[in-house]
């Protein structure tokens, strides 16, 4: 597998699933289970910090199909947040 598929994957990934977990944060901290929100809370930190690198990174160096993916993912994890009820 090449770099930039595997950049396209991880980004696609990772966005996908920080946006994911953000919603599921909102919900658990309106029922206050406060482990719970701290557990969706490091899910979200560690799939920002993967998305940001490699999202920021491609977007500098002119990498727009890494950044399409980076967009498409948090699209994705919008809809998935509509469909999986956690």
């Amino acid at each position: 597998m090449s770099n930039e598929s595997l950049q396209i994957a991880a980004v696609f990934v990772s966005q996908m699933s920080l946006i994911f977990f953000k919603h599921v944060g909102v919900r658990v901290i309106v029922k206050e289970q406060v482990l719970k929100s701290m557990f969706y809370t490091s899910l979200i930190q560690a799939s920002w910090l993967v998305s940001s690198a490699i999202g920021i990174s491609a977007f500098l160096k002119g990498n727009w199909i890494v950044v399409c993916f980076y967009l498409a993912g948090g699209v994705v994890g919008t809809y998935l947040n509509f469909k999986i009820k956690v």
